[in-house]
């Protein structure tokens, strides 16, 4: 537990920036919904999400509140334990783990004491082409994915260059000499 102290740290401080952006967002943003950043570009938007990713499943007719923060509980657990299981020397995978596991624990703090997600983040091209409002939580889930699965492929890549070494070596061992 104690070589993997400083990747919970790191998901505590992402955690407790996300909380602190959404307390702003509900303070500041809320009032106005709405502050331009960069014109046609950028801007901060004041939003609630009562589903998951890009709003799927937020106008079902019944309240998921509970089910979507026993989905992140789980989540949060199963993130846990693999930070607590994975070999000390795999820095990328325990800091890919430490920002999902800040990012599913930002997002059901919201959806425990608020029963919804607050967003604020808003990326747009004029008012031709907007991406979903997101959070702080929503960006360290993306970015750990995205870390959780370049590791994947780097460590496939790294098992098949061992793999190749050892079968070459096996093929000189059994070639009989000259």
């Amino acid at each position: 537990m104690k070589n993997k102290l400083p990747y919970f740290i790191i998901a505590v401080v992402v955690m407790a920036a996300d909380q602190l952006t959404k307390a702003w967002a509900i303070a500041k943003l809320k009032p106005v919904v709405l502050l331009e950043v960069i014109p046609g570009f950028f801007r901060l938007v004041y939003a609630t999400n009562r589903g998951v990713a890009f709003s799927m499943f937020a106008d079902g007719e019944f309240d998921a509140r509970w089910i979507f923060a026993g989905i992140s509980l789980v989540a949060t657990a199963f993130v846990s334990i693999y930070l607590l299981r994975t070999p000390q020397g795999k820095i990328r995978l325990s800091f890919a783990l430490s920002l999902l596991l800040a990012g599913i624990v930002g997002n059901l703090i919201d959806r425990i004491l608020l029963g919804e997600v607050v967003d604020f983040i808003g990326f747009h091209w004029r008012d031709e082409y907007s991406w979903p409002i997101f959070n702080l939580a929503d960006t360290a889930i993306c970015i750990g994915a995205v870390l959780l699965a370049l590791e994947m492929l780097f460590e496939e890549r790294e098992a098949k260059i061992e793999s190749d070494g050892q079968a070459a070596v096996t093929e000189e061992n059994i070639q009989p000499e000259g």
